[in-house]
């Protein structure tokens, strides 16, 4: 079976003070980032005005939402 990619962002929550990933239609909060495939910056318009966006097979949250950390691969 074909390990298929699909797009992601990432970008920082000034209100929440956290990151917020967002992968196959879902948001997913977390305190911090670990991006292991190659991802480049997307400037917007609006707000978010950065965001850093790549292709990824997997994005998963480890730990709780308040420390955790998620992994994209």
């Amino acid at each position: 079976m074909r390990n298929r990619k699909y797009r992601f962002f990432y970008h920082y929550r000034k209100c929440d003070g956290k990151m917020s990933v967002h992968f196959k239609g879902r948001c997913i909060p977390c305190f911090d980032v670990d991006c292991q495939v190659p991802a480049k910056t997307k400037r917007n318009k609006r707000q978010p005005y950065l965001v850093m966006q790549g292709y990824a097979s997997n994005v998963k949250l480890v730990g709780g939402m308040r420390t955790g950390v998620a992994v994209i691969t």
